[in-house]
């Protein structure tokens, strides 16, 4: 395989796994599949950075290629910082974050903790049901599934199992958190955390799964039986820690880790997909939950203290400073997610059918 097919393979800048350079596939990642584009669907939107000009017309890029750009984007905020200032004049300097990095990954394990324990406190009668939802990797031609569009067509079948979810658990609160995960190959599938104030049982799930499988011809009926992508516990004990797996925030920084597990975060950068999420009461009571921990440290609630008066911050700058050692100043807000739709060439990736 040539350096254009995987878009190079120059060592990143921070030490990679051994075997790991850019563009090169890991032991458990299929080799045919750093050559495949992440993404064929035509009219999806995909990350600027992972577009390119073809005479097809604009197309994504290949697997190799978004690796590639995904890690240079992530070695960009590990010398960054950007600096906020308040209408009276205090400024404070902060390191750039993003989502891949195991700093934000702590923040996600603690709302789940904190999801954990609102709902434990306000549920009457506490049941969790754990949803899984995957697909084939592989397409009707017997190639490996553009991981994008596969990412894709699970998370349209997410919508759709859980749109019916309102009607399995009509008359119970319920509320959820959603989860990635990654295969060994580099390819992902989701789990859907379901917190319910009463009983249930895994077979008022089966109309779920149908309707998932119903939308997702690559998803497999066998695959998705309630004995295989259903499971109910009425103890919440420590799902927030069971959950986090999932979420990568224990072991090595993010770029010394599994290639397929960087390859999966390439694949939901490119494609601007949310790892974790919530329901939109669950974010209520992952609020609540914070507000308490803070009134039990301190008595009262930081506006009480005087210590936030509601000034606003405003960021000002951003620095870079380079491996030479030199500071680079920047606007603030200037980089953002910029995405480009793909014309694309869908006979290259047919979905496969799985009965």
């Amino acid at each position: 395989m040539s350096k254009a097919e995987t878009g190079g393979s120059r060592p990143s800048k921070n030490n990679c796994q051994a075997g790991s350079q850019r563009g090169e596939p890991g032991d458990s990642v299929p080799a045919e599949l750093w050559s495949r584009p992440i993404s064929v669907e035509p009219g999806v939107s995909i990350r600027e950075e992972c577009v390119h000009q073809l005479t097809s017309g604009k197309q994504a890029t290949t697997v190799g290629a978004a690796l590639d750009q995904w890690r240079d984007w992530y070695d960009g905020y590990l010398n960054s910082h950007i600096t906020f200032e308040r209408d009276d004049g205090k400024t404070v300097r902060t390191a750039l974050e993003n989502s891949y990095m195991p700093e934000y990954g702590k923040r996600y394990y603690a709302k789940l903790k904190g999801l954990e324990r609102e709902v434990k406190r306000s549920f009457e009668s506490l049941t969790t049901v754990m949803l899984t939802f995957s697909a084939s990797h592989e397409n009707a031609n017997g190639k490996p599934r553009c991981p994008a569009d596969h990412m894709r067509d699970i998370a349209a079948g997410f919508d759709t199992a859980r749109k019916h979810l309102y009607h399995v658990l009509d008359g119970r609160e319920w509320e959820y958190a959603k989860v990635w995960e990654p295969h060994e190959d580099g390819y992902g599938h989701l789990h859907m955390a379901i917190f319910i104030d009463g009983e249930a049982t895994a077979d008022e799930f089966e109309p779920v799964l149908s309707k998932y499988t119903e939308s997702v011809r690559s998803a497999g009926s066998d695959a998705h039986t309630v004995d295989e992508s259903v499971s109910v516990n009425d103890n919440v004990e420590n799902i927030g820690s069971y959950i986090s797996e999932y979420i990568g925030i224990f072991g090595d920084e993010t770029l010394n880790r599994p290639t397929s597990e960087q390859l999966f975060y390439a694949i939901s950068w490119a494609t601007n997909t949310r790892r974790v999420e919530f329901s939109n009461g669950a974010q209520v009571k992952i609020k609540s939950d914070r507000e308490r921990q803070r009134r039990e440290k301190t008595g009262t609630m930081p506006e009480d203290r005087g210590g936030d008066d509601g000034s606003a911050w405003t960021a000002t700058e951003v620095v870079i400073v380079d491996d030479d050692g030199d500071r680079h100043g920047g606007e603030p807000g200037s980089g953002g997610v910029h995405a480009d739709v793909i014309d694309g060439r869908p006979e290259l990736d047919p979905e496969k059918f799985v009965p």
